[in-house]
């Protein structure tokens, strides 16, 4: 028997004296820890990889200046698989054709809502995802112009509004 395998026997020991103490303490725990020990082993003997995982971990916790076991560097440690990364593909919005809240404030209600009234559905849809009025995505499905029109209507509305109970 080698220096390694003695130590590693007195290190297993050390770890069912734990336990023994343990389980005279608090059973459950040491039954909690034994049978995660258990599972993880079994993996560990079934999976080359999960195995290899293992060692890459405590590769990582290894203080500086210790040698690795060689029953550790037995086990090939597999190269963490990367994912293909697609990036998400979003429409690209232009900037809005003008801020509504601003023609809200000088024009009122009828001034806004003829401006708007003069814009296709992709430039309403830009104001509101400029303006962020359609934080729940509840315009995407709306085609009509006029719909998006009192949608806008209702939201500037509103927002301008917001806290005149104060005045």
């Amino acid at each position: 028997m080698s220096s390694d395998e003695a130590r590693r026997r007195v290190e297993y020991q050390a770890v069912g004296g734990a336990l023994a103490r343990l389980d005279a303490k608090n059973p459950q725990a040491a039954q909690l820890i034994a049978g995660l020990a258990n599972v993880i082993i079994e993996e560990a003997e079934r999976s080359s990889r999960f195995a290899g995982a293992l060692t890459g971990v405590l590769d990582t916790l290894r203080p500086v200046g210790l040698e690795a076991d060689s029953a550790a560097d037995a086990v090939p440690t597999a190269a963490p698989r990367k994912r293909a990364s697609t990036p998400k593909k979003r429409a690209a919005r232009q900037p809005g054709a003008f801020d509504p809240f601003v023609v809200y404030r000088e024009d009122g209600e009828q001034g806004l809502a003829a401006r708007l009234g003069q814009l296709s559905v992709d430039q309403l849809r830009d104001i509101i995802a400029e303006q962020e009025l359609d934080t729940r995505k509840e315009t995407g499905r709306k085609r009509k112009p006029e719909v998006l029109v009192t949608w806008i209507l209702d939201r500037v509305k509103a927002s301008e509004n917001k806290g005149s109970v104060f005045r």
